[in-house]
């Protein structure tokens, strides 16, 4: 479906790598200690945030490392780039990446994550997230959206300073996940944790 891409779509990765606005990893937030996720979220005066799964791929696993690199070597938008900075960095990150958070929608702010992370091959069930409302929801600041990929959610809740989202890891699947915003900055103050403890880096999209 967007398997080709204006060559000024490319600006887009100068921009992941190098813009404060563009990808980058959530800074740290002041939390409590404590080792369990449902621990900590019950010391603090926190209330339940509804969310709604607007897509969900049970079965998907990343492919292959050849399946990718052959994948993104048929794209105009990859192909020859693959080896050289910023995309190579960036793709080496988005390999790895479990959690993506966007506080904006646009088509060239989802590409990235979409199809550095190996998500192209359930980008259908992806755009049935948005329609006119919900991308309007999004860009003024009132949905977030969070992928999850490998895990499924099971809480999320709002301290007063940060959102805290609880998942159970899984061995398959991608959850997309959207929330009504309690604050308006322009990263998402997001942390996530699994049911045990253990906190998953977070990558803003936007």
């Amino acid at each position: 479906m967007f398997d080709f891409f204006p060559k000024f779509f490319r600006c887009s990765l100068v921009v992941l790598a190098a813009s404060s606005v563009g990808v980058a990893v959530v800074p740290p937030l002041k939390t409590s200690a404590h080792p369990l996720g449902a621990v900590a979220i019950a010391a603090q005066p926190a209330v339940d945030v509804p969310f709604e799964v607007c897509g969900e791929a049970q079965t998907w696993v990343r492919p292959t490392k050849a399946e990718q690199a052959k994948k993104l070597q048929s794209l105009p938008r990859y192909a020859g780039d693959l080896a050289n900075q910023p995309l190579q960095g960036v793709a080496q990150r988005f390999w790895q990446q479990k959690i993506f958070s966007f506080t904006q929608y646009g088509l060239s702010l989802r590409m990235e994550p979409i199809y550095l992370s190996g998500l192209w091959s359930v980008q259908d069930t992806l755009w049935k997230c948005y329609n006119a409302d919900n991308v309007t929801q999004i860009n003024t600041g009132k949905t977030a959206e969070v992928w999850v990929l490998s895990h499924r959610v099971t809480r999320i809740r709002w301290t007063g300073e940060q959102y805290v989202m609880v998942v159970q890891p899984a061995q398959a699947g991608v959850q997309f996940i959207q929330f009504p915003r309690r604050e308006s900055r322009s990263a998402l103050p997001l942390k996530v944790v699994t049911e045990m403890g253990a906190k998953l880096t977070v990558v803003a999209g936007n």
